[in-house]
């Protein structure tokens, strides 16, 4: 059986995370553990032998790779790679891969409770129960419910699929958007129809985001998409906060061309606590957590084995980036 080194970047890592993510390494692996942080010469030092590095926080800048002459896998623990160098790996020819939706329920059911959150008006309730202010009157008109909504999906990838399946559960009416074609046994379960993104962003009464960091998703969602909604809709981000434009987000929230946003990414991260977006009263903020749930965490790390060992039988890791 193929051996080799591992390298985890991180500032400090739980002993119970380590000792779960050891827990799934097979025999006689090496593991090392490197702080970013340190001088540059000496986590090149330590990844001059490395095939395999596991970046945790952070960005990861090419000058410190240089050294790593025998590198072939850049690994996320999560979904996202907009923190590591894509372009520089793909270029040497270095795989570059995810877990594979092992956080995909987590963030589906943080996606749920953020829309749930935006219709209800969860934040404004218990802030004034707890000031002493029972039932204030905000109007029945404002107050909504999921059944019958129509949600538009913008991605429909493993964490698209489960949010489509937990909000058909709630009697929604499921619609997404996606660049490839969806096979329908994907999503016969759901009922999820496809439209264009300019179809989505007009009937949708939730707009929920989930799609990559990628170049091409930059500000996707800009001004020009968000007066395509309806004044009643609400947008939720939980993938990366690149992917919408908070200027104009601010902006149609202001002149109410959208009711509200409830919003786990930002941009950047973290952000200003000054920030506008998190004085309003129709935006629930979350700290990029939809994907963290204990139970997935023995998803992520056998995940990042089974990749780790398909590279070093020469094969293709699941779940490879192609794109930046």
């Amino acid at each position: 059986m193929a051996t080799g080194k591992v390298v985890i970047l991180t500032r400090g890592m739980n002993p119970e995370l380590l000792d779960a993510f050891m827990a799934e390494k097979p025999a006689g692996w090496q593991v090392s553990l490197v702080n970013p942080d340190n001088d540059d010469q000496k986590v090149a030092k330590e990844l001059e032998d490395a095939q395999y590095l596991l970046p945790m926080y952070g960005p990861v800048m090419p000058k410190i790779l240089q050294m790593a002459k025998q590198l072939k896998l850049i690994q996320t623990w999560g979904q996202g790679t907009d923190h590591l160098p894509v372009n520089w790996a793909l270029r040497k020819g270095i795989a570059v891969a995810n877990s594979g939706g092992a956080n995909a329920i987590a963030v589906a059911e943080h996606t749920v409770l953020l829309i749930l959150a935006c219709l209800r008006k969860f934040i404004l309730f218990n802030q004034s129960t707890r000031d002493g202010k029972f039932r204030p009157y905000i109007g029945r008109d404002s107050l909504n419910q999921l059944y019958d909504k129509t949600v538009g999906i913008v991605g429909f990838g493993s964490i698209g699929r489960w949010v489509a399946k937990l909000c058909y559960g709630f009697g929604a009416n499921i619609i997404y958007s996606k660049r490839t074609f969806v096979p329908y046994v994907l999503r016969a379960d759901f009922k999820a129809r496809p439209v264009s993104l300019d179809e989505l962003l007009s009937i949708s009464d939730i707009v929920t985001l989930h799609i990559p960091a990628l170049a091409s998703n930059r500000e996707l969602i800009g001004w020009n998409q968000l007066i395509k909604m309806k004044p009643s809709a609400y947008i939720i981000n939980t993938s990366r906060g690149t992917i919408i434009d908070e200027v104009a987000l601010l902006r149609a929230l202001n002149e109410k061309k959208i009711a509200g946003a409830g919003l786990d990414v930002w941009n950047p991260e973290p952000p200003d606590p000054k920030n506008p977006l998190l004085q309003m009263p129709n935006v629930v903020a979350t700290p990029h957590y939809a994907g963290s749930a204990i139970e997935n965490r023995k998803w992520a790390y056998e995940a990042i084995w089974r990749n780790i060992l398909l590279v070093s039988e020469g094969k293709e890791p699941l779940n490879s980036i192609h794109e930046f």
